[in-house]
């Protein structure tokens, strides 16, 4: 039986790593970088040396996230919620949702894509964009606050509050969750 689904939204180059392994690749890509520089030029200070150690950061940064980059699809169901990541699908039912970490589109014209799905068995999915500047796209502004209203809507999520915590492995600044789970 194929369920009727109500909503579809697929969003490329996304980075569904979690934030810690992120940082724990930037900070192997740096160190990595740095020991090379010392291997070539010891603890003197060259420019032209310090200016190849940082754009080999930048670039084994971009590359590694660039590789780690996938495609989600998120496909909201009359009862269970599909995400595809790449090729593997997980299907949900929506009483399995906790909450959810995110911006708040609705309030602003952001159109990072940042996202944390808490489920009950005290797993989650992380969507982040691979991108880091936070540019203004009002189409793709639409389409996230079209699927964060999906959500709320859908998985009966109450609404939001402000995490003021400086947590580096939260999405968003905004928590969406079931009513019984405040």
């Amino acid at each position: 039986m194929k369920q009727e689904i109500v909503n579809d939204f697929e969003f490329k180059d996304l980075i569904t790593l979690k934030p810690l392994t992120i940082n724990i690749i930037v900070l192997l890509v740096v160190a990595g970088s740095f020991c090379l520089y010392y291997i070539l030029v010891g603890i003197n200070f060259k420019l032209f040396f310090m200016m190849i150690t940082f754009a080999l950061i930048v670039l084994g940064i971009t590359l590694i996230l660039k590789a780690a980059s996938s495609t989600v699809h998120i496909s909201f169901t009359k009862n269970p919620l599909a995400i595809k990541i790449d090729d593997k699908i997980n299907v949900y039912k929506k009483t399995d949702f906790i909450g959810l970490y995110s911006i708040n589109y609705n309030l602003s014209k952001s159109s990072r894509v940042a996202f944390e799905i808490l489920f009950n068995n005290r797993k989650s999915i992380y969507v982040s964009d691979f991108e880091f500047n936070d540019k203004k796209d009002l189409s793709k502004n639409k389409q996230l606050k079209k699927i964060l209203n999906q959500f709320i809507e859908e998985v009966d999520l109450f609404d939001c509050k402000i995490v003021k915590s400086l947590n580096l492995h939260r999405m968003g600044q905004y928590f969406y969750s079931k009513p019984n789970e405040l």
